[in-house]
């Protein structure tokens, strides 16, 4: 039986995962991962300053660190199937699997916090298996055709048209019960109820907001948006990453502040009800397409050219153990914050939760990086890897 060698890993991706990552933590923090209770701080500077840090993470990170990393799951299909590619190898069946795998783990990371991602990525990857082949220039045009969000498009003109219809529909309605249902038992129930609740139900609810923002076409788009930066080599050159991220730069820049300024003009221009609602997450949405290029190109442009290589570095390990680190996220945040854990969404502010959530930021940089100076992966990606190719997969550093 032949042993897998483990490749060499380009840092500055790495690092812009594990940046992804601490942004995914802290504003599932705000979020007091999925039990929204709204605090109230008796000063009212105090409040002021809690309502601040509130809607300052969600203005940083809702919206573009998941981006970021949907991107980067688009970009490392690619380097997988270019990889296997280069030694003769067809690796679509292979990664079918590996998804079937994310699914596993997606699935049990979802008993226990019901927003968790990777079986939606685990889902919606599939369709990047028959797209692999297609011409560049065709799927350009998917890709478009999904940032665009044509549906969304549609249900907001729609609205606007027909005031009578200016309300939610029945799947919205039923998540929002959903949603109620979950914050009762979160807040309340015991380790056994939240299971209970999330075998199915935290399920159905994750799935409708996923389809109610039409969160999956963004989703498929930045895929594939990964998979053309892969075709065009960018990630294999250092000068490249560099010169495509000043060209991008700008105009990245500009696209976000369009579609947010559309998103604040829309109240003053008579938009109301739930048509107001679809507009503002219909435009935030195109808003933080820009914000995410902005992000990736600052951050490789730090990296590369103004001297944030060494500090950036110490996140890395951070971005090589997502997976191991994103579901320490879920289990760790989730017994913070729950009833039947310290209950911290009841005993905290926005601030202090943002404290928590950096905390555990920084004890997870610390404990990546200890990690992988001693074995070549996570744990939980150790075992994906070797369930992957069924052969045993070197861990410990020699």
């Amino acid at each position: 039986m032949t042993t897998i060698v483990p490749k060499k890993r380009i840092n500055s991706i790495d690092a812009l995962r594990g940046f992804a990552l601490i942004g995914i933590m802290l504003l599932h923090c705000m979020e007091r991962f999925d039990l929204t209770i709204i605090p109230e701080v008796a000063s009212p500077f105090w409040q002021r300053v809690d309502t601040f840090v509130y809607e300052a993470m969600y203005f940083l990170f809702a919206g573009k660190s998941y981006a970021i990393f949907s991107f980067l799951f688009g970009l490392s299909f690619y380097m997988q199937m270019d990889s296997q590619a280069a030694k003769g190898n067809d690796f679509r069946a292979r990664f079918v699997w590996r998804l079937v795998l994310l699914f596993l783990f997606g699935y049990i990371n979802g008993l226990i916090y019901m927003g968790e991602f990777f079986i939606i990525y685990a889902v919606l990857g599939l369709f990047l298996v028959p797209l692999y082949k297609v011409p560049t220039k065709y799927l350009v045009v998917v890709m478009i055709l999904l940032f665009l969000q044509i549906p969304a498009i549609v249900s907001f003109v729609t609205l606007l048209g027909n005031p009578t219809l200016n309300e939610p529909s029945y799947l919205n309605v039923y998540m929002n019960q959903l949603y109620a249902t979950c914050a009762g038992i979160y807040a309340e129930g015991s380790f056994k109820d939240v299971l209970a609740f999330n075998v199915w139900n935290g399920e159905v609810a994750k799935w409708l907001w996923t389809i109610n923002n039409y969160r999956y076409l963004q989703l498929l788009g930045l895929f594939i948006a990964g998979m053309l930066v892969g075709r065009m080599e960018i990630h294999k050159s250092e000068e490249k990453m560099v010169r495509y991220s000043r060209l991008m730069l700008p105009y990245s820049l500009a696209w976000f502040v369009v579609f947010y300024l559309i998103v604040w003009l829309l109240p003053a221009l008579g938009v109301t009800g739930f048509a107001l609602s679809v507009g503002t997450t219909l435009f935030k949405t195109f808003a933080n397409l820009g914000m995410m290029m902005l992000y990736i190109c600052g951050f490789t442009l730090l990296y590369y050219n103004h001297g944030w290589k060494k500090g950036l570095d110490r996140i890395a390990p951070v971005g090589r153990m997502s997976v191991t680190n994103y579901m320490a996220q879920s289990m760790v945040g989730v017994c913070l914050f729950y009833g039947f854990g310290a209950n911290l969404a009841v005993q905290c502010n926005y601030l202090q939760s943002l404290c928590v959530g950096l905390l555990f930021c920084l004890v997870q940089i610390l404990y990546s990086n200890w990690w992988i100076k001693r074995f070549y992966y996570g744990p939980m990606e150790w075992l994906w890897r070797t369930l992957t190719w069924m052969q045993r997969v070197p861990l410990v550093r020699k």
